[in-house]
């Protein structure tokens, strides 16, 4: 847990190299912040990282602003608080009044100064609250960057770049992403295969959908069809047309970092296997004979990673063929990755094949 709670100390990006190559992302990086260093990864061809900064203690104040969980983990890598995240205010805050962020359980994550008053923090639905110049770590502002904004950049964790390239999907096959937003691998693949593939991504959240659509605009990729809905039922128009399924289910999510405390529940972890075998099912169905899937969470419960997968190989007919790519370990039919063995998310993926 004590590696949870601290920032990745480097933030990873993947280059779209459908727009730049490494080089002239790093280059242009670099110039946005010369105060970081700025490198290739040294574990894959895609991605760039950028050093992040801390930890810096947090100046104390009179006046103490309290952020919901989400809010605060924000808070304390850099950014700024907004008013939804704002969870109570000293009603004598005025704006431009220096301020202590604090989580729900009084932590101390951050300071900065009052853009608004305390009273309007707590009723506005939108706007920042408070301009954090302060936060326990610093992460990049990568939106702000010249990069972001041409598209040449996505924030993405290392696990998560490396599981796509794990499952090496070529131009020219079907691939269908079963849980696709907000669309980190699913633009991957895209990148990687190219507009000569089929891409279906289906995603229940109207939302996230919306929000993934416009972040494959921003990429400059507009050959993936998008549906809404649950992916169990929209695959039955799909079953063996596959080459490539992703399978990516909602999880405890408990290697994301940085992770203040946790709040999933016992109850959750073990209700939420049987929901991810159901998706893991469908994408077996979707698959063709000799097709690949990929199966991943950002958690590090053996109930939601191991034994799922274990479960689909004796009940179905697949096969592991999970490569291990550094720094992964591998974990039975799959392989995992943890934040107190290496500077990365926790995370989990396994590659199987289906068997004629």
């Amino acid at each position: 847990m004590a590696a949870l709670r601290t920032p990745v100390r480097r933030y990873t990006l993947r280059v779209n190299t459908l727009k730049a190559d490494l080089e002239d992302v790093v280059e242009c990086l670099a110039s946005d912040f010369p105060d970081r260093e700025v490198r290739e990864s040294p574990y894959s061809e895609y991605a760039v990282e950028i050093e992040v900064k801390g930890p810096y203690p947090v100046e104390g104040n009179h006046h103490v602003v309290v952020a919901d969980k989400f809010a605060a983990e924000s808070v304390y890598v850099g950014a700024d608080l907004y008013a939804p995240g704002v969870v109570q205010a000293d009603p004598d805050i005025r704006r431009g009044d220096r301020v202590t962020v604090v989580s729900e359980r009084g932590h101390p994550v951050a300071s900065g100064e009052a853009a608004l008053q305390g009273r309007e923090m707590e009723k506005r639905d939108r706007g920042t609250a408070v301009r954090v110049d302060r936060p326990t770590f610093s992460a990049p502002k990568v939106r702000e960057t010249e990069a972001y904004r041409r598209g040449w950049v996505y924030s993405q964790g290392l696990p998560s770049i490396l599981a796509v390239e794990a499952l090496s999907p070529e131009p020219g096959e079907t691939v269908v992403d079963l849980c696709a937003a907000p669309g980190g691998k699913c633009s991957h693949v895209a990148q990687i295969t190219g507009p000569e593939s089929k891409i279906v991504a289906i995603d229940r959240s109207a939302p996230r959908l919306e929000r993934m659509e416009a972040r494959l605009r921003r990429l400059g990729i507009d050959w993936v069809e998008t549906v809404h809905g649950d992916a169990r039922k929209v695959v039955r128009r799909l079953r063996g047309t596959a080459d490539v399924v992703l399978v990516d289910p909602p999880c405890t999510a408990l290697g994301v970092r940085p992770k203040l405390w946790v709040e999933a529940t016992y109850e959750e972890a073990l209700g939420l296997p049987s929901y991810q075998y159901s998706l893991l099912r469908a994408g077996y169905e979707v698959l063709k004979e000799g097709g690949r899937l990929l199966y991943s969470t950002c958690t590090l419960t053996p109930t939601e990673n191991e034994l799922v997968v274990e479960r689909a190989i004796r009940e179905l007919n697949l096969e592991p063929e999970t490569p291990v790519l550094r720094p992964a370990r591998r974990s039975g039919p799959g392989v995992v990755f943890l934040p107190h063995r290496a500077d990365v998310p926790g995370f989990f993926y396994a590659v199987l094949v289906k068997e004629g």
